[in-house]
């Protein structure tokens, strides 16, 4: 696995060479960090012109400074990957002093604040999660009714949820058929126009780009997709790689987050974008390398745990980039009982004279008992 991450760690880097100048072929960038691929070796004069019109177009609106943060995080990943406490075994560390020790350890990579039992989602501290919600109810019912509170509960909101996405889902398909079969006056046979992504509550702020009006109708059905994604993450993220730092487990959700978003809400390329993915007049894939970071970021992961969202990608600028930084929406990582009592900062102050006390942990001998004695006494021997 190190094999293949260093090898697409190497592809990226040289990508990010021939984009971050933001120069097409053929332009005034610098000739160490261009290159020329003929896609079309028979193509005309106007074919060349078409595409490279369309490419700066890309280049004008791809974010390359977002782009730039995502190859920071992937060699800080790729150096943190051989780090111990990448790949992980070890349950429990030390969260203080060992009262028969005295002093602390001198490194410390466990999680800084110490989480309640057993952690996960049902701890979250902010947001909705429906799991919480159900957990918190049956905690407040008495006896056996606590098992009957949880089912009326999630199949009422199940239902809800389920009646609205229908008649959400219906209306996204009347707009994205009906509008192209309007021809003028009344309409220009195109898509309605692109809106930005302010309805799903899981994506909002990380999807800066405009989205088709199909998408934005049914935004907040899609994004609701990723509760389970988030809910289940501590979990996915205890089999998969262990008990980790702080920092190394919001950076693997920041990044795997960041591929689900740019996967379900791809970007258009025009203000009346089709919903076919296509270069001109459509929506854009995911960008390669947000496939790549979780694999780096997240040791442990591999491609089965993302390929349903990795089944088209395209290589930057022409594709779809979403920055995940709601770590309010992280909950905690899993944490065992003896996790959550940790030792104390300060040692109790020990006995006088006890530390010198060279019988300290002796076995104590009980005194003599007076029934055992008068039971012990012994009957007179019996002649042969």
């Amino acid at each position: 696995m190190m094999c293949h991450m260093s090898l697409l760690f190497s592809l990226l880097s040289l990508a990010a060479g021939a984009h971050l100048d933001g120069k097409v072929a053929g332009g005034s960038a610098d000739k160490s960090h261009s290159g020329v691929v003929y896609l079309f070796a028979n193509g005309t004069a106007e074919a060349n012109k078409a595409f490279l019109s369309v490419y700066k177009h890309f280049e004008d609106t791809f974010d390359y400074k977002l782009y730039d943060h995502f190859l920071s995080e992937l060699r800080k990943g790729e150096k943190s990957m051989r780090e111990r406490d990448a790949y992980s075994s070890y349950s429990y560390y030390p969260k203080g002093p060992h009262c028969d020790k005295g002093r602390r350890p001198s490194q410390v990579i466990a999680p800084k604040a110490v989480a309640a039992f057993p952690g996960g989602s049902v701890k979250r501290l902010y947001g909705f999660d429906f799991g919480k919600m159900a957990f918190d109810v049956t905690k407040k019912a008495q006896g056996a009714e606590g098992a009957a509170v949880g089912p009326p509960l999630a199949i009422g909101t199940q239902a809800l949820g389920m009646g609205m996405g229908m008649v959400q889902s219906v209306v996204a398909a009347v707009m994205d058929v009906v509008p192209p079969l309007i021809p003028p006056p009344a309409w220009n046979n195109m898509p309605l126009p692109c809106a930005p992504m302010i309805t799903g509550h899981n994506c909002f702020g990380a999807v800066l780009y405009p989205i088709t009006m199909a998408d934005f109708m049914i935004a907040d059905v899609t994004d609701a997709m990723l509760d389970g994604y988030i809910a289940g993450f501590p979990n996915t993220y205890a089999e998969k790689v262990g008990k980790t730092s702080d920092a190394l487990y919001k950076a693997c959700f920041s990044a795997y987050m960041s591929m689900h978003c740019s996967s379900i809400f791809p970007r258009c390329t025009v203000p009346q974008s089709r919903s076919e993915p296509m270069p001109a007049g459509g929506r854009v894939p995911m960008c390669l390398h947000l496939c790549v970071l979780p694999l780096v970021l997240c040791p442990g992961f591999w491609i089965g745990d993302m390929i349903g969202q990795c089944e088209m990608v395209a290589p930057p600028p022409m594709c779809t980039q979403a920055f995940f930084w709601n770590y309010a929406l992280l909950p905690p990582q899993y944490a065992s009982f003896s996790e959550t009592h940790p030792y104390p900062k300060r040692c109790p102050p020990e006995a006088a004279g006890s530390a010198d006390d060279p019988s300290l942990y002796d076995e104590a001998v009980a005194p003599s008992s007076p029934i055992l004695n008068e039971a012990s006494i012994k009957l007179p021997s019996v002649g042969s």
